[in-house]
């Protein structure tokens, strides 16, 4: 199949499923109103560092080797049952101790911590192993709508649900359920489609070995990005003085529509990882990178003037009056979310090439920034000072691996910023010319 209709089905379904996060969101938010909706998304963030721990970013490595056919699909795919049950068992007993022993809590509401932990852990991870799996194997449309469906039955009994305030609690557990759901049925279909439910087979202990150390080398540069991207969460948390429950919650709503501009680069990253794996389509991964570049650079000056114009009554109309303080800190975010933008297609390419050392170095600089300026500048001046920093930091970021991207592929300023009649016929090209497989 050819990298632009790879592209193409990448976009239509992965495109299908964010459009159902976004609704997720703004249901949640609605109801939920800033102060809420920025502790679930505050608790899943810490989620999510659990989560990068758990699985040693593996899904990075189940992504090379499967697409470079290094291990078995079907070896990966038990691998993944099985490294997920020993994460709900460690799990467990991690808090069951920290409950008891360190930080005393009623038994029930050590109970909902570890079933808030359990489903969103567990689930997530089914999810990341399985849908990377279904890429390996170019099937981007049966994850996505499967993922899809879900998101829309929990937007449906949201909605339901909402009805009555009393339901508060019914529909935070609705939204933790429902990742362990999405990632059950991403499992059942893979193991389905592949006809290996009955023939359970495991990676011999030298797949494992590379499986293992490739991983790891991933694991330290996305521990590395994931405090680059959500450690500025934690500082305007604690820095009580200067920001409310209600700045956390619009600070992070602003976070997350920016990274939803990032939905379309990781969508094409999903394509560039696997395929630059495989070793076969590097001249197609390359323009691509540079068109992509010029496109963003031109998508993102209209999305600011956009928002400038009508961000400050259309973001309260759709989330609620709550959320009456995102449009600033989102202009603030928006040229570093550009860095960020490119920075995905530049690592999917570098982890790849395997030179995944290329992204750790560079976001370890981004976090350095971060860091220092959160430090110094959140407490006396809040969200905005946050948003400032970080997008310093992603664009740092971006020139650092721009420079590696350059000393492997020669190119001029010219191919960066001189958008042209070809990258219009590019774009129709992927979106609306039916391609040859």
């Amino acid at each position: 199949m050819s990298f632009e209709k790879l592209l193409q089905q990448s976009i239509v379904w992965r495109g299908f499923y964010f459009i159902t996060i976004l609704l997720v969101n703004v249901v949640l938010s609605r109801f939920l109103q800033a102060d809420g909706t920025g502790w679930i998304y505050y608790l899943t963030n810490f989620f999510s560092f659990i989560l990068l721990i758990a699985t040693l970013s593996m899904e990075s490595g189940f992504t090379f080797f499967a697409s470079n056919q290094t291990i078995s699909y079907n070896k990966l795919a038990w691998f993944s049952i099985f490294w997920t049950a020993l994460i709900a068992i460690v799990i467990s007993i991690i808090i069951g101790l920290y409950f008891s022993k360190i930080k005393t809590l009623p038994l029930i509401d050590t109970k909902q911590y570890l079933f808030y932990t359990l489903t969103y852990v567990c689930g997530i991870v089914l999810i990341n192993f399985f849908t990377v799996l279904f890429y390996a194997q170019q099937n981007f449309w049966l994850p996505n709508l499967i993922m899809g469906i879900c998101n829309v039955f929990l937007c449906l009994a949201i909605v339901w649900l909402s009805n009555d305030v009393e339901n508060y609690h019914a529909i935070i557990n609705l939204f933790f359920v429902s990742m362990i759901v999405q990632g059950v049925f991403i499992a059942i279909a893979f193991f389905i489609t592949n006809s290996i439910l009955l023939k359970l087979v495991l990676p011999t202990f030298s797949e494992f070995k590379v499986l293992l150390k490739y991983s790891l080398v991933a694991l330290a540069g996305n521990l590395v990005f994931f405090f680059v991207y959500r450690i500025d969460y934690w500082f305007v948390r604690y820095n009580t003085l200067s920001c409310s429950p209600e700045d956390l919650g619009n600070y992070i709503q602003a976070s997350k529509l920016g990274q939803l501009l990032l939905v379309i680069p990781q969508i094409l990253a999903s394509v560039i990882f696997p395929q630059t794996a495989r070793g076969f389509v590097e001249k197609s991964v390359n323009k691509s990178i540079f068109i992509l570049f010029r496109i963003f650079l031109l998508l993102f000056s209209v999305a600011m003037l956009g928002i400038l114009l009508i961000g400050d009554w259309v973001f309260p109309a759709i989330f609620g009056q709550t959320f009456n303080n995102i449009t600033i800190p989102l202009l603030l975010l928006l040229p570093g979310i550009f860095g960020v933008a490119v920075l995905v297609l530049l690592s999917a390419y570098f982890s790849g090439k395997g030179k995944v050392n290329m992204n750790v170095k560079g976001a370890s600089l981004a976090l350095l920034v971060v860091i220092v300026g959160d430090v110094i500048f959140i407490p006396k001046y809040g969200i905005y000072a946050a948003a400032i920093v970080s997008a310093v930091a992603y664009l740092i970021n971006l020139f650092y691996a721009l420079w590696y991207f350059y000393k492997d592929v020669h190119f001029t300023f010219k191919d960066l910023l001189m958008f042209s009649k070809a990258d219009l016929i590019w774009i129709r090209n992927i979106f609306f010319k039916k391609q040859a497989i």
